[in-house]
């Protein structure tokens, strides 16, 4: 018995050290992870339960801001203005699969549309804000077209209004988005068999028809990633967009969830309360991000 012991201890040592240098390797990552992830969503989970302006020590109070927010007409009218902005989802989606695709078929000019369709991924979304803001003053680019094309009754002060406000700040979410997931599909369609799109048009199939009925249903799993990080976009990342062109206006028509958290948090110090409406977005961000793994998982497995 004890010369099987003995025989069994150097053939576990070297696991165990594996194991140590896997841990050593991993330590820095996971350090990292805690360092910006981890302690700030505790930090946010626990000041949302406080009443802090940023100074003072945090005093707890418990559900207070939690309760508050059920009933805050501002917060009511911000999360579901997330929703409405998602709207520019599918319109991201169809539009950057339907450029992807000339693109990938190398038709004439190719190489100048694929740098074109990209150029509104190379501007930071604060440049994109503020131009979408200037030309859409009264005295803008927009109305200066109008007008020279004979549509002056059309001319409008674009921003003052909600659902004109809101249908720009859509549009222009779509025009800044869509580059980066031309490149997803590009990328998806890079790996595809040529030999499906020749097959189809040996059959007969028109140019457009391969794209729904050959390249359509072998992006699924392309399709599926580019639809859920838009989403999420729609969700966790409008605050420069409000900010720069309608500062959340006509009144609070365009407020979205984050542009309210950053004015409750640093123009009225209610930090806490702003916490708490934080803990409620990231909840909101981690489901998508749930269904977006469930998603990619059923997409592996199918």
């Amino acid at each position: 018995m004890a010369d099987a012991n003995a025989s069994a201890t150097p053939s576990t040592t070297p696991r165990s050290r594996s194991s140590l240098w896997g841990y050593g390797y991993a330590f820095p990552a996971v350090g990292i992870l805690v360092l910006f992830v981890g302690y700030p969503l505790g930090s946010l989970v626990y000041h949302s339960f406080t009443a802090w302006d940023g100074l003072s020590s945090p005093r707890w109070v418990g559900l207070s801001n939690f309760a508050a927010l059920r009933h805050d007409p501002i917060f009511i009218t911000a999360l579901p203005n997330n929703a409405i902005f998602a709207i520019s989802v599918p319109i991201i989606v169809v539009l950057s699969l339907m450029l992807a695709y000339p693109i990938h078929e190398r038709v004439p000019g190719w190489r100048f549309f694929r740098s074109t369709f990209f150029l509104p991924a190379i501007y930071s979304t604060v440049v994109v804000g503020i131009i979408a803001s200037v030309i859409l003053l009264p005295e803008g680019a927009v109305n200066q077209v109008l007008g020279d094309v004979g549509l002056s009754g059309l001319k409008r002060n674009w921003l003052t209004d909600t659902n004109t406000a809101r249908g720009w700040i859509i549009a222009v979410v779509a025009w800044a988005n869509f580059g980066y997931s031309v490149l997803i599909y590009l990328a998806g369609m890079a790996v595809l068999e040529p030999q499906l799109s020749e097959s189809a048009r040996l059959d007969g199939a028109g140019f457009w028809n391969i794209l729904w009925q050959v390249y359509v249903p072998n992006l699924r799993r392309v399709i599926e990633l580019v639809f859920v990080i838009n989403t999420i976009t729609a969700f966790a990342y409008m605050l420069p967009y409000i900010f720069t062109i309608t500062g959340g206006g006509p009144g609070y028509a365009t407020y979205a969830t984050e542009y309210y958290i950053y004015d409750a948090g640093f123009s009225s110090q209610q930090l806490g309360y702003a916490a708490a409406m934080g803990v409620i977005l990231a909840g909101v961000i981690l489901v998508l991000g749930f269904v977006q793994i469930r998603m990619l998982t059923r997409a592996k497995t199918a």
